[in-house]
């Protein structure tokens, strides 16, 4: 997006757009910081998903990942300062302080007579569903849209925007505290695949799937029985290229026609559900919530 647009668009990296997706899209990304250990890297711009997924492998525990500081969204914002509007799409801030922190940095630069309006959209979602709410509204941008009309449809896909993901191990989970070490193992046993989804910005389970088969199969069926247009959709994958190759080809196999673009999950999703979970990014037709 060009920095003398009057109408500019902001997302952080953990929407899950490569630097190339996002500037085909028309929105700029602030990064997120992953820290191993003693080293802090930025995410998307020092450490690529790849480069992620190989480093978690040999550890331990689970690297932290932090919002941008409200100095990173500011030396952003300031890039645009020819700009009338700026709109920040962020993570879900139930989850994250990445909202909050873009808040502060546009209350900071109000302070100081920083003229564009900045507009901070906390998108309730995760990963490519948050990326989906930045391209819809650069999409606004150039069809000549209003800053009122582009922010009411963004008001909109707070409410209808789903990301569905299933695990493929909750050996993540448990490390991460969120289940116990008895459930994973006893899940681990029986191949139980969660199927999650972000509700009121917080993940919640959509169903338990007994195997990968059956949990590809209600993921699929999710997006076929909910989706408003069922030609376009985003497949996110941790690490796992082969198996977003053949959920695309089910799809296609379903459904003539549709356009499927394969993201490549970074440090957020991956750190939360761990390597080989997959999902799918698309607006709903109805309310979620």
């Amino acid at each position: 997006m060009s920095l003398n647009s009057e109408i500019v668009v902001i997302s952080d990296t953990s929407c899950d757009y490569s630097a190339d997706q996002a500037e085909a899209a028309g929105f700029s990304m602030v990064p997120l910081t992953v820290t191993f250990g003693d080293e802090t890297l930025l995410d998307g711009l020092e450490l690529t998903p790849s480069q992620f997924y190989k480093r978690l492998a040999k550890m331990n525990g689970l690297p932290k990942t932090s919002q941008p500081s409200p100095d990173a969204f500011m030396r952003v914002f300031e890039k645009f300062s020819a700009a009338k509007h700026i709109i920040c799409v962020t993570v879900t801030g139930v989850s994250s302080g990445t909202v909050r922190s873009a808040q502060l940095a546009a209350d900071l630069l109000r302070e100081k007579g920083f003229q564009p309006e900045i507009h901070v959209v906390d998108s309730c979602n995760a990963s490519a569903a948050v990326g989906l709410l930045a391209e819809t509204a650069c999409g606004m941008v150039r069809d000549g849209c209003g800053i009122d009309e582009i922010l009411a449809r963004l008001h909109e896909m707070q409410h209808t925007t789903a990301l569905y993901f299933l695990l493929d191990t909750l050996e993540y989970v448990r490390k991460g505290g969120r289940i116990g070490n008895i459930s994973a193992v006893f899940g681990q046993l029986l191949g139980i695949k969660p199927l999650l989804t972000f509700l009121e910005g917080a993940p919640t389970d959509v169903a338990k799937c007994r195997g990968y088969k059956q949990a590809t199969a209600k993921l699929v069926q999710k997006f076929i029985d909910t989706a408003a247009n069922l030609h376009e959709v985003i497949i996110v994958h941790a690490d796992a290229p082969a198996a977003a190759a053949a959920l695309a080809g089910d799809l296609k196999a379903l459904v003539k026609d549709i356009k499927v673009r394969i993201h490549a999950a970074g440090a957020v999703i991956g750190t939360y559900a761990g390597p080989g979970a997959i999902g799918l990014a698309f607006e709903e037709k109805a309310v979620r919530w």
